[in-house]
């Protein structure tokens, strides 16, 4: 019985690693529409390593092939990117720390793509959810610049469409004027962000000064 059980894992995991392969060799090549076009089966479980490796790099290709496609087609995309880095992240337990970081670093850059074009109404989900990611990218990886900014994002926007309690917005505020110290000069969204922060914090909420 355990050689019949070992058998079929075998002739399992072969179609996963041709599947792997595959994928790799297509995005060495910069073939991203190759890469976001396969059907990954679901992962088995939390330690499904090649399951893992296949869905983030659909998740990067899906992410890349999203900015500047048609519309419908691009939400499709954006989707993909998401469930597809949660699936990465779900099934990676067999993976490396630093791999498990980067994709997740990529995840808060799809939500943060996606969140660009949800409406204020229906924006808290994406808008926690990053927050949450960016919190154990920042566990995982103390002073990650990802996490600093989707942090701080997170809970501007958080505070701006009233994700959260209105008792912990200065206190939000104020954490994501931390994260943001010191800024990124090369990335101009961080000085909006800060900015942004600035106007709740004076104007909007009025928080008292720090």
């Amino acid at each position: 019985a355990g050689q019949v059980a070992g058998a079929a894992a075998g002739a399992a995991a072969a179609p996963a690693a041709t599947r792997l392969a595959r994928m790799s060799a297509a995005a060495a090549q910069n073939a991203w529409d190759s890469v976001a076009g396969e059907d990954i089966p679901a992962c088995t479980g939390a330690a499904d390593k090649e399951c893992a490796e296949a869905q983030a790099l659909r998740a990067r290709a899906c992410r890349r092939q999203a900015q500047g496609a048609p519309r419908e087609q691009a939400g499709r995309l954006r989707d993909c990117a998401v469930s597809a880095g949660q699936a990465a992240l779900a099934a990676g337990g067999a993976n490396t720390q630093a791999e498990r970081n980067a994709w997740r670093e990529e995840l808060l850059a799809a939500l943060y793509d996606r969140r660009a074009v949800t409406p204020r109404a229906s924006i808290c989900p994406d808008n926690d959810t990053m927050r949450s990611e960016a919190e154990t990218l920042l566990r995982d990886a103390p002073g990650n610049a990802s996490a600093r900014f989707h942090g701080a994002s997170a809970r501007m926007i958080g505070v701006s469409v009233s994700c959260g309690a209105d008792d912990r917005r200065c206190p939000d505020l104020a954490e994501a004027q931390r994260l943001l110290t010191p800024p990124n000069a090369a990335d101009p969204r961080w000085a909006q962000t800060a900015e942004g922060v600035r106007t709740l914090q004076r104007v909007v909420v009025g928080c008292p000064e720090s």
